[in-house]
């Protein structure tokens, strides 16, 4: 299984592997999504990235090789302001699965998340991968405009509660073709 590199570039960000020691720093800036558990009805994990680290965040019968968790810095000041996680090889070796993006709320809207996702695209093509799939939650209206945007324009199913309520939850599953 060909996964990316421990180290890659965008224009202006670089992307590497998640370190040990960051895990405090990166913890505090997932701490700072947390007003997407609104949307997603996830409970709120204090240790997720350092469980992420250790174990992965793995689909059913996923192998921790091929699970990749990354920070997302700013070349101009390699300040951490954002956070990529990634399985490789799901649902079929084709794939990835783009499982977790997300930009420092602070500076949203300044096309950082944009020039990631399209970065991703060319590294993950190169690698000989033809698509990759992310699962947005349906209330996350700001998501699913992004992911749309980003060329994610094929959806794969629908998952979770099936009637909409304030206390109900579902995920859509979408595709983009590389």
């Amino acid at each position: 299984m060909k996964l990316i590199s421990d180290k890659w570039n965008s224009q202006r960000l670089t992307m590497t592997d998640l370190k040990e020691d960051e895990i405090p720093e990166v913890q505090d800036l997932y701490e700072t999504s947390r007003y997407m558990n609104q949307w997603d009805g996830e409970i709120y994990n204090p240790e997720h990235i350092k469980d992420c680290f250790f174990k992965g965040n793995l689909p059913p019968n996923g192998k921790l090789e091929n699970y990749k968790i990354q920070t997302i810095r700013n070349q101009e000041d390699q300040q951490i302001i954002g956070i990529l996680s990634v399985y490789h090889g799901f649902p079929s070796t084709d794939a990835v699965y783009l499982e977790f993006l997300y930009i420092d709320k602070t500076i949203q809207k300044q096309g950082f998340g944009q020039e990631v996702v399209n970065r991703f695209a060319e590294v993950t093509a190169a690698l000989g991968y033809t698509e990759i799939r992310i699962n947005v939650a349906l209330k996350n209206w700001p998501a699913l405009k992004f992911w749309i945007k980003s060329g994610f324009n094929q959806a794969s199913g629908v998952y979770g509660d099936r009637e909409c309520s304030e206390t109900t939850y579902a995920n859509l599953e979408l595709i983009k073709a590389l």
